[in-house]
């Protein structure tokens, strides 16, 4: 491929390979014979010099098959920005490595060819995936698994949650999950399933993940009961979801105990959607992440003055699903499902995968994680996690401007700039309630406990605390090992799991989500010309003519040309710029 040469089967049998070069009259040929004594075949004459003409050579090269292709190029299938190779960049580095070209096709049948053969199939992984999941449960004591199957062996949901991840959200965790489903981009399409925490040092803690054909009630409901058999009972438990109301009905019935809230942002981005005002959304945001009443009481006041029908929208919805100070249990700091988005994004590239390496990648990507994460706590200098001291620093900065008077020994009265909040360190209370809403002083309850000159760090929740951190990550998770070397029950390993029977659209899968109004893009146009793609400074069009009343501005302001520096035009439209090359 490399010479750009071409050569065909002259002759092949059992016991002969004869092989000569595709133009006629060329004295490239290789001959072999094989041996008597086995299944080897011996090289008997080879000549490796070409005599084909230069006009005759082809660019399509008939040994350029999907399958030689897909060899090449998949020990460098994923790029080094994380996203995998794309049809057109293989007819890219074809050309560039070989000089052949590739029908668009052909580029596409060895992209399959290469991710079957690092990845494996997709009908593989579903008759590999009982096995794995046994393997997986022996080797991270504790994990819980679930493969649900129609009752003609059609594989329909899958439940991975491992045990390190159900044990350190039981004990180092906020008792606050956020949930969200993804498309999966692969053959057979469907959806995954993500339950996600933060720890203390404000970072992804992911509790459990499934994989159903959609996002429809009966597969909702379902993760959500192998959720709750993997957890138990969680004292004031809160989900944040979305306002997907399949996901409300689910936790309503599997979790009756549980509160369950709603975004801010997706929740504003609603309200912006409906009503087409960013000024209302921004509104929005503002009192659901306030602490005080009285500031949301401003809040929505000013909400119903700039748009009734925003006002009844949220009011509708529910303010104990989308405040925080109406919430009947503590949300901490989180307000939306961003930890969950996290995951999703982490994850852009394994969706397209089999089910079974998907599971793997998931696996080993939190393998990683948790190493990691619990180095980097170990090597904590403080007794908080470096998140929570970063915020400690910033509000302490604030208390040099307070004027603190105590009342008893516990509490106090805290002034600044015609303000006054009441700090009882005792109860662990303020009247800002940022206290013990967050389980996390405020800069009024740092300023009483310098006053008594108490340690801060007694002030905070163990979530925040470097131990904790530690403790979360402690239990490492172990690899399950390649397939031949699984020890697996007879009954197990000889389980059907056959393809699912939904399929995703014909075409190319989108690899983005659709942004929001609020994301998109402006184009950036000219002011002088009106065109995009460039700026005034770096315009060459003639201005445009504007019907409207003009502004008159003064010649010494006005762009001139550089070549006879009169005013309208410039070098590029000089006419006296040939007779000055001349």
């Amino acid at each position: 491929m490399r010479e750009n040469f071409e050569w065909k089967v002259k002759r092949s049998n059992k016991t002969t390979l004869h092989l000569v070069c595709i133009i006629d009259n060329c004295t490239w040929k290789l001959r072999a014979v094989r041996r008597d004594e086995g299944t080897y075949f011996q090289v008997r004459s080879f000549v490796n010099q070409h005599s084909c003409p230069l006009e005759e050579v082809h660019r399509r090269h008939r040994q350029a098959s999907a399958v030689i292709i897909g060899e090449v190029i998949a020990p460098r299938l994923q790029q080094h920005d994380g996203r995998l190779m794309r049809p057109k960049d293989i007819i890219a580095d074809m050309k560039t490595m070989y000089g052949i070209q590739v029908m668009y096709s052909k580029a596409h049948d060895a992209l399959q060819y290469a991710l079957s053969l690092t990845y494996g199939t997709h009908e593989e992984s579903f008759k590999l995936l009982p096995s794995f999941a046994y393997v997986l449960e022996q080797q991270n004591p504790g994990t819980i698994t679930d493969l649900q199957c129609a009752d003609d062996d059609t594989f329909l949901y899958f439940f991975m949650s491992l045990g390190s991840s159900i044990r350190g959200f039981r004990r180092c965790m906020r008792p606050v999950i956020a949930v969200d489903g993804t498309h999966l981009k692969g053959r057979f399409g469907g959806t995954m399933f993500v339950a996600t925490a933060q720890d203390g040092n404000e970072q992804v803690y992911p509790i459990a993940f499934g994989y159903g054909d959609s996002e429809n009630n009966l597969s909702w409901e379902w993760f959500l009961e192998c959720l709750r058999g993997a957890l138990g009972h969680i004292d004031d438990l809160v989900f944040i979801s979305d306002r997907h109301v399949n996901i409300e009905a689910g936790i309503s019935k599997v979790f009756p105990y549980a509160t369950h809230t709603i975004c801010c942002w997706h929740f504003g981005e609603n309200m912006k959607k409906r009503f087409h005002r960013k000024d209302v959304a921004d509104i929005m945001d503002s009192e659901a992440r306030t602490y005080s009443e009285f500031n949301y009481n401003r809040h929505m006041e000013e909400l119903h003055r700039l748009h009734k029908g925003a006002f009844e929208y949220a009011i509708a919805a529910g303010p104990h699903k989308w405040s925080r100070v109406h919430c009947p249990q503590r949300r901490y700091r989180l307000m939306t499902t961003n930890v969950a988005e996290c995951i999703n994004s982490c994850l852009k590239f394994a969706r397209q995968l089999p089910m079974m390496t998907l599971a793997e990648f998931i696996r080993n990507m939190l393998q990683k994680w948790f190493h990691d994460r619990h180095a980097a706590a170990r090597s904590m200098r403080h007794q908080l996690t470096d998140a929570a001291h970063l915020v400690i620093l910033k509000r302490v900065e604030k208390c040099n401007y307070m004027t603190v008077n105590p009342i008893d020994w516990n509490i106090f009265s805290v002034k600044l700039k015609g303000n006054q909040w009441t700090v009882n360190l005792h109860l662990k209370t303020c009247t800002c309630n940022i206290f013990q809403m967050d389980h996390f002083p405020c800069s009024h309850a740092l300023a009483a406990a310098r006053e008594r000159n108490l340690d801060y760090t007694s002030l905070c929740a163990d979530y925040y605390k470097r131990e904790t951190l530690i403790d979360a990550y402690s239990f490492p998770i172990m690899p399950v090992g390649h397939p031949s070397s699984w020890v697996v029950p007879s009954d197990i390993a000889s389980r059907v799991v056959l393809n699912p029977k939904s399929k995703r659209q014909s075409g190319r899968p989108m690899e983005g989500r659709h942004a929001s109004s609020s994301e998109r893009t402006t184009t950036q146009s000219c002011r002088r010309c009106g065109q995009s793609r460039h700026n005034s400074r770096r315009c060459s069009n003639p201005p445009m003519v504007n019907e409207g009343p003009s502004i008159s501005v003064p010649d010494e302001y006005r762009r001139k040309c550089s070549i006879c520096h009169s005013i309208g035009h410039n070098k590029q439209t000089c006419p006296e710029k040939d007779s000055t090359v001349e």
